[in-house]
């Protein structure tokens, strides 16, 4: 079965699976809830109000403990802090996160070739390429490696032209879309070669049941010898 791919995968040196790189993170219940508390993630990052809830929610509870102000006044300048630390945490945190990846993505990048697949085509190539690895599982140990080896070609020779960006202009469309057409005829070849071997087996099964395969002959000449019943 065809896997889903992200906004990169990692071409290998040598016909393997891809490497998924740059997808960001599944939203979870925590993110749901934090942005039902907090708001939606601000990709303007901290502002002026953000520094002012914070310099004087701290002048506040500096003053009030010195001055032994009411308690609900250092509460407040507490709360005043909390909310002034909120979008420069969560931009630090995405920075971060952010920073991680792309070195994630660097390192995944010294051992193959990036290729940029979030577009429809180049998309479409990989996944492809993928459904293509699936259905030469069902070949024989030679057939499958040339199968594996001629789609691994077709995709590292787009992710050689290409990299990190989409095709551009007819002449890259038309590069990339030839082999997509190659690899989905190789997927459709690979499945009907899969099924053709499947049903061979299932009517040499039932040779065997009716009797004249080489088990019986085993069975017979185990019985034969004094060893014990395959049967």
């Amino acid at each position: 079965m065809a896997r889903s791919v992200g906004p990169f995968v990692v071409v290998p040196a040598r016909p393997g699976p891809l490497v998924v790189v740059g997808a960001d993170r599944p939203r979870d219940d925590i993110d749901v809830a934090l942005d039902d508390v907090f708001g939606a993630p601000d990709d303007r990052g901290p502002g002026t109000a953000d520094a002012v809830l914070v310099a004087g929610g701290g002048g506040v509870v500096l003053a009030g403990l010195l001055a032994s102000w009411p308690a609900i006044a250092v509460v407040a300048g507490g709360a005043a802090v909390g909310l002034g630390l909120i979008l420069p945490v969560r931009s630090s945190w995405r920075r971060v996160t952010a920073r991680r990846r792309d070195g994630a993505r660097i390192a995944r990048r010294a051992d193959g070739t990036l290729l940029r697949a979030d577009g429809e085509l180049v998309g479409a190539l990989v996944t492809q390429h993928e459904l293509v690895r699936d259905r030469a599982a069902t070949l024989s140990t030679v057939e499958r490696l040339r199968v594996e080896s001629v789609a691994h070609a077709a995709l590292r020779e787009v992710a050689t032209l290409l990299g990190d960006r989409e095709p551009t202009g007819a002449a890259e469309v038309e590069y990339v879309s030839a082999r997509l057409t190659a690899l989905t005829a190789l997927a459709q070849a690979a499945a009907a070669s899969g099924t053709d071997r499947a049903t061979n087996v299932a009517a040499r099964h039932e040779v065997e049941q009716l009797g004249g395969s080489s088990l019986d002959d085993a069975a017979a000449l185990v019985n034969e010898l004094g060893g014990d019943d395959l049967r």
